[in-house]
């Protein structure tokens, strides 16, 4: 090789070095927590525009163009994937909608029988479909493009388990910045996971059972030690989800809670490295509620109007008399009359 062409080459070489780098390093992974009520649906686009769908809310035909308009306003013609977690109608009710309308290449599924019409019209349709179907099983993987999914639940004997419990579990790890997927599992499938030894920690947890007091227990919580929780629920939901003694654990962790039902749709986009979330409805971050049989006199005073020599007060009659029973019995503490209470009242729990 002449002078000449390494003078031209080697630069060359080092500028498709520092374009590669760039690329890679540049190249966006989201995360689509969509809202469709009481119910969870997650699209995933990965740098290599493929699309996973995880669940697809409830049956309802609001559901259905909802999620559908989403999508195509994603920008997605074919789904590379579908998970269905578990056959519970607010997790794949509006799947078959997905599936008549845009190209689906494979379905991953738990394989728990349920013999609801819902469930078998689904499963009548992806068959009829002609497309791939498979149940993953503990110590899997899911590949998408350049993607690894690790199936962490359910193991092996799915017919054991409960219909929430048999959801499949899935933790994506995307360079420094990494994800859970719970579906609905509940304590008992939780302790399960934990004995499993799998390495359990996440960026960004999306919240088991919208945020229901059988799931997300301590142990599990504190394993995953997650910076964001994502909760997928309906506005003012028959179950009383998501529950407060839920919203207290991530606060008590210093944990980060979106909502749809606050927030509209929520989307996290990393390149690996950082992240970001961005919501339809910018607001402050959902906070749980002071519960004001257990709080300390520090979080006493981030409630309004109530300063030092009042929160003692609180403490004092907690000691004194017990536990409040109704929140309105935070009246009797001498400094907080009705006015106060009114203040505060949506800010308070027992």
């Amino acid at each position: 090789m002449n002078k000449l062409n390494k003078k031209l080459i080697i630069p060359l070489i080092i500028l498709l070095i520092i374009a590669t780098s760039f690329t890679v390093f540049a190249s966006e992974l989201q995360v689509h927590f969509i809202d469709i009520g009481q119910g969870d649906a997650i699209l995933i686009q990965t740098p290599e525009d493929k699309n996973m769908l995880i669940d697809g809310g409830d049956r309802f035909n609001w559901v259905a163009d909802r999620l559908t308009g989403y999508l195509e306003e994603q920008n997605v013609s074919t789904v590379h994937a579908i998970v269905g977690t578990h056959p519970h109608a607010d997790h794949i009710g509006g799947l078959p909608a997905v599936i008549e309308n845009f190209e689906v290449e494979k379905v991953y599924d738990s394989g728990r029988v349920h013999t609801t019409k819902t469930y078998e019209d689904y499963l009548r349709l992806i068959d009829r479909k002609d497309i791939l179907f498979h149940t993953p099983r503990r110590g899997e993987n899911i590949q998408l493009g350049e993607l690894n999914f690790a199936v962490l639940h359910p193991g092996s004997g799915v017919e054991r388990y409960s219909l929430n419990n048999a959801s499949i579990v899935l933790h994506l790890e995307y360079g420094d910045i990494s994800f859970l997927f719970t579906g609905d599992v509940e304590k008992e499938a939780e302790k399960e996971i934990l004995a499993s030894d799998f390495d359990l920690e996440a960026t960004v947890l999306k919240v088991a059972h919208h945020g229901s007091s059988s799931s997300t227990i301590p142990e599990f919580l504190e394993e995953v030690n997650p910076e964001v929780a994502v909760i997928q629920l309906g506005e003012d939901n028959r179950y009383g989800h998501p529950h407060d003694e839920v919203l207290e654990r991530f606060k008590s962790s210093g944990v980060d809670v979106y909502r749809n039902d606050k927030h509209g749709n929520i989307v996290v986009k990393t390149d690996g490295d950082t992240y970001t979330i961005n919501a339809d409805i910018e607001a402050d971050i959902v906070q749980a509620k002071i519960n004001i049989n257990i709080a300390s006199k520090a979080e006493l005073q981030e409630l309004g109007g109530v300063g030092a020599a009042i929160a003692e007060r609180i403490i004092e009659y907690r000691e004194n008399v017990g536990s409040f029973e109704r929140i309105e019995d935070i009246k009797k503490v001498n400094g907080i009359g009705s006015g106060r209470f009114e203040e505060i009242k949506d800010e308070i729990t027992i």
